[in-house]
């Protein structure tokens, strides 16, 4: 499956869910479902449409673990935007306020047990 990558707070290895494979399946099931739904759309051209319906059921067998992984990734990036926007809006406050100091100190040692 994945490369291990050691967690040291589980104390185990497991599975890095950032390994190439991962990357691998997702353009390998694209290429298929790409193919089967080519050969969907040339079997309903030529009149054959339930037979087309089966193959198009199939590429989109194929595509569904490449969509969930490309939403989730876009989730990711989402969030990883909004941390910064984050930190950007709350930097100024964290240097002004000893309140606000004491608060992201406690969010941050209970973020890091």
């Amino acid at each position: 499956m994945g490369e291990l990558r050691h967690s040291r707070r589980h104390r185990t290895a497991r599975p890095s869910w950032f390994a190439w494979d991962n990357y691998l399946i997702g353009v390998v099931g694209l290429a298929f479902a790409v193919a089967f739904g080519t050969a969907a759309a040339i079997l309903a051209q030529a009149g054959h449409h339930p037979p087309a319906l089966a193959v198009a059921v199939f590429a989109a067998l194929f595509a569904t673990p490449a969509a969930v992984q490309a939403i989730g990734e876009l989730f990711a990036g989402l969030a990883l935007v909004g941390m910064l926007l984050g930190s950007i809006v709350l930097l100024p406050a964290l240097l002004v306020s000893p309140t606000a100091r004491r608060w992201a100190k406690r969010r941050w040692a209970r973020a890091t047990v």
